[in-house]
C-alpha cells in the first residue's frame, strides 16, 4: 500500500504544477494562492465532518508555515517555468534529511549526503551557465526561481511538524484543517495587500476549470504523502515525491509547451540522489 500511495502522490503533484502554472499566470500572487488553496480545501467537502477543534488548532502551527511557503510556490508558478519550478520544489528532500537526523532521529549516511550533493549539482542545469556557479547566479536572478527554493526550506519545516502530529491524528482530519487554514492566512495576506473582494470572484470565474483540477491534485497529493508516512519515514516519503518531476516536464512540454531540453539532465540527476538517499 505504500508503493501505491506514492505512486499516486507522484502523478497528482506532476499535473498539480501545470495547473497552478495555468492558475497563476498574469494574476495576483496571493489571490491566485488563495484560490488555488481554497479550492483544494473544498475538494475535502466530503470528510468536512473530520474536522474537530482539537485537529484545527494542531493544524494552524503548520499551517502558518505552509500559507509562507504556498504563496511563493504561487508566486514561482506565475513567474518561471513549470519545468524549473517542479526540480526546485524538490529541494525541499535535502532540508529535510538534515532535518529529520535532527528533530525525529531519522538515521544521516554517507549515501544520503551523496544523494543531496548530486540532487544539488542536478539543479545546475535548469539555468545552465559556463560553470556551476554560473548556473546558480542564473537561479537567483530569476524572483521565481528564488521564491521556490525559499519555498522548499519552508516547507520541509512543515513536513517535520507534519510528521510529529499526524501520528496522533485523522490524515484525512488534519488535511481539511490544513487547508482551511492555509487558504484563510492567504485571503488575509490578499486584504492586506490591498486586493478587493473583486479580484476573488474574477480569478474563480475565469480559471474555474484549473482551479478544480489544481484543487483535487493539490488536495488528495497531500493526502497521499501523509497516507504514506504510514510506511516510510519522512526523509524517504517525501524523496521519492520528487519522481513528479519527471511527470511534470512530460505534460510541461505537452500542455505549455516548454522546451524542457537540458532540464530533463537536471531531473535524472536528481532522480539519481533520490535513489542514494533512499
Amino acid at each position: 500500500m505504500g508503493l501505491l500511495w506514492m505512486t499516486l502522490r507522484i502523478v497528482l503533484l506532476g499535473y498539480e504544477r501545470i495547473a497552478g502554472n495555468k492558475i497563476s499566470k498574469n494574476a495576483p500572487t496571493f489571490v491566485a494562492a488563495w484560490a488555488f488553496f481554497f479550492f483544494s480545501f473544498l475538494s475535502f467537502f466530503p470528510f468536512i465532518g473530520s474536522l474537530s477543534l482539537n485537529v484545527l488548532l494542531k493544524s494552524m502551527i503548520s499551517g502558518t508555515i505552509y500559507s509562507l511557503s504556498f504563496s511563493l510556490y504561487t508566486y514561482a508558478l506565475g513567474h518561471e517555468d513549470a519545468s524549473v519550478v517542479a526540480p526546485l520544489y524538490n529541494l525541499n528532500a535535502i532540508f529535510l534529511v538534515i532535518l529529520s537526523a535532527l528533530f525525529l532521529g531519522e538515521s544521516f549516511s554517507l549515501k544520503k549526503l551523496l544523494g543531496a550533493i548530486l540532487m544539488i549539482y542536478g539543479v545546475s542545469y535548469l539555468k545552465k551557465g559556463e560553470n556551476f556557479v554560473i548556473s546558480y547566479k542564473n537561479l537567483i536572478k530569476s524572483k521565481g526561481s528564488l521564491s521556490m527554493i525559499v519555498s522548499s526550506i519552508l516547507m520541509a519545516f512543515g513536513r517535520i511538524i507534519d510528521r510529529k502530529i499526524t501520528s496522533e491524528l485523522s490524515p484525512i482530519g488534519y488535511s481539511v484543517g490544513i487547508y482551511l487554514v492555509i487558504s484563510f492566512y492567504i485571503f488575509i495576506y490578499g486584504l492586506i495587500s490591498g486586493h478587493k473582494l473583486k479580484d476573488y470572484s474574477n480569478i474563480v470565474k475565469e480559471r474555474f476549470i484549473y482551479l478544480i483540477l489544481g484543487g483535487i491534485c493539490n488536495a488528495y497529493s497531500y493526502v497521499a504523502l501523509l497516507k504514506a508516512f504510514n510506511y516510510f519515514g519522512v526523509s524517504v516519503a517525501e524523496p521519492l515525491s520528487m519522481l513528479s518531476v519527471f511527470v511534470t516536464m512530460i505534460f510541461a512540454k505537452i500542455f505549455l509547451k516548454e522546451k524542457i531540453g537540458i532540464r530533463f539532465i537536471a531531473a535524472l540527476l536528481i532522480f539519481v540522489g533520490v535513489i542514494l538517499i533512499y
